[in-house]
């Protein structure tokens, strides 16, 4: 018997260090389901030292008995009501019913003075049904591990055996034994559902992470975790920064100097400094730019979060990179839109006050190369017209930038206005020794203005051919790309300076001597008024320049 009692000690021991494992999690974690368990065990282990070991003699108090009865419902209507708030299921109303009902007949039972047996059978026994639905629950869960079955059989046993202790309670030998085995199969129990814990816990995170690498690897942003020390290394870079870079995470995972090798030659020693110089960063992200393996620019937005060791050394960098190049461009459209517009205001107002006094001065030279006494300066005079003249065809450029210009639109085949050009450009090219080729597709009609696409299309010609100063072929296509009729004109030129490609169709930026600088502007200018779009490709192997018109210009 000594034995019995040590090892329900034991027991009781062991129940008390799983308990306080459960308040420990229950504070750090903050679970109500655990919350709940400590409730739980917390009642059960008093109903034990208090009741089952003996302190109070129960038996023999009315009030006692009732409160005894009271402590075995609520215990087990306690464990069903932990299982469903663990496994995130509202409690059936059947199970507080049925607590209510096994209250009352068992209240009933004991006024009526009847036998002891009868007295704990309901609930014994409803404390038996409960302990057996608990372990179904358990057994039930989809959870991988022995956890849940531990747990499970445990309650089921735990049932059977709690459904003896009537019968036994005057056998004062097995019931030793019933409290001894009840409180191991407690013990098994706050053991096996604190290993479903963790395997739930385990499981949570699982999940979590599959959640978060789900958005990492679909979000547009790239999202980048590299280790600077001990060595450089790539640990996480989403898919995304294939779009970005044209290169696979892999390549940076086998790589990890690629990414630095891609950053803009001019924004290296930059980047070096905002890298690893904290005090230089804002709340404001970094930009920069970066060379797509296609050797186009990509324009780069940088957060990201450093992380350093005690000494103070940069050990992790991690962050957000986000390709702003498409809202870079719309922003230099948008510029490049404001300046038109101030140019094509002061065109207006200007260009038409400038022509009244050439339009004078050039009438009187006029006059004066006629007179006798001055035709010693006949040839000067002539000069001077000619001077006017070109200042006159200047000012006329000018105007066409005016943003209120009337534009007379009419359905025009495109193919047609260059079949009609081409003579002309053919005898103008071939002043240049250049070669004019036409390669016009079967496109649609388009509503146009066809003396503003003539200009359009002779300031671009006359662009490519000038680009050509040893001879070449120059190739005039249209064709229907993506729902758009495109016009390109194509040079085998030198190709366009940096700074000049940068301030493409600004007013006065010129790469020719004696160029105005109007020439695109002009083409940009009268392609906004067709709502079309003008891009261009360059290197040293030749220009192209596209007319992309939209489907609004399209001629039903």
């Amino acid at each position: 018997m000594d034995y019995v009692y040590l090892s329900l000690l034991g027991a009781i021991a062991g129940t008390i260090s799983m308990l306080l494992v459960y308040i420990y999690l229950y504070f750090q974690y903050r679970e109500r389901y655990m919350g709940a368990w400590v409730i739980c065990w917390t009642c059960h282990f008093s109903r034990t030292i208090l009741f089952d070991s003996g302190i109070f003699n129960w038996k023999q108090s009315l009030i006692g008995f009732i409160i005894y009865q009271m402590m075995f419902i609520g215990c087990a209507l306690m464990f069903i009501y932990t299982a469903h708030l663990f496994i995130n299921r509202p409690l059936k109303r059947t199970w507080l019913y049925g607590a209510a009902s096994a209250s009352a007949i068992s209240i009933g039972f004991t006024l009526l003075d009847l036998p002891i047996l009868y007295k704990l059978l309901i609930p014994i026994w409803f404390s038996f049904i409960m302990l057996i639905s608990v372990g179904r629950i358990f057994i039930h869960l989809k959870l991988k591990g022995i956890g849940k079955l531990i747990a499970g059989y445990a309650f089921i046993l735990w049932g059977i055996t709690t459904a003896t202790i009537p019968f036994l309670l005057n056998i004062a030998e097995y019931y030793s034994w019933i409290i001894l085995i009840c409180g191991i199969l407690r013990l098994i129990i706050a053991s096996g559902t604190l290993l479903v814990y963790f395997e739930k816990t385990r499981m949570d995170l699982i999940n979590k992470e599959v959640q978060y690498r789900l958005l990492a690897e679909n979000a547009v942003d790239v999202i980048y975790r590299i280790r600077i020390l001990p060595e450089l290394k790539v640990e996480y870079i989403s898919p995304s920064i294939l779009a970005v870079t044209g290169y696979t995470s892999e390549k940076f995972y086998a790589d990890s100097q690629l990414f630095e090798s891609l950053i803009h030659p001019d924004d290296l020693l930059l980047f070096k400094q905002y890298a690893n110089n904290p005090s230089l960063r804002n709340h404001l992200p970094f930009k920069y730019r970066l060379i797509h393996k296609d050797k186009s620019t990509v324009y780069i937005e940088q957060n990201y979060h450093p992380t350093y060791d005690e000494a103070g050394n940069l050990v992790i960098r991690e962050g957000i990179l986000r390709d702003v190049t498409a809202r870079d461009n719309l922003e230099q459209v948008a510029a490049h839109a404001d300046r038109m517009n101030l140019i094509g205001e002061m065109a207006a107002s200007v260009a038409h006050e400038v022509r009244n006094p050439l339009t004078t001065i050039r009438g009187y030279l006029q006059m004066m190369v006629t007179k006798d006494e001055l035709s010693n300066y006949k040839n000067r005079f002539t000069l001077m017209m000619e001077e006017l003249d070109r200042a006159n065809i200047i000012i006329s450029e000018y105007l066409l930038l005016a943003k209120n210009k009337k534009t007379e639109l009419k359905e025009c085949s495109l193919n047609l206005i260059v079949d009609k050009l081409f003579p002309l450009i053919q005898a103008n090219a071939a002043a240049s020794n250049v070669l004019v080729k036409l390669e016009l597709k079967e496109i649609s009609t388009l509503y146009l203005d066809e003396n503003e696409i003539r200009q359009l299309l002779l300031n671009l010609v006359r662009n490519g051919v000038e680009a050509m100063p040893e001879g070449g072929e120059l190739v005039i296509c249209t064709d229907l790309e993506q729902d758009k009729i495109v016009l390109s004109v194509k040079d085998q030129g030198t190709g366009l300076p940096a700074h000049v490609l940068e301030n493409l169709g600004t007013p006065f930026i010129t790469t020719k001597a004696s160029g105005t600088g109007l020439g695109l502007p002009i083409c940009y200018r009268i392609a906004n008024r067709h709502n079309a779009v003008i891009d261009v490709k360059t290197n040293d192997q030749g220009t192209t320049f596209f007319v992309s018109f939209s489907l609004d210009c399209l001629a039903l």
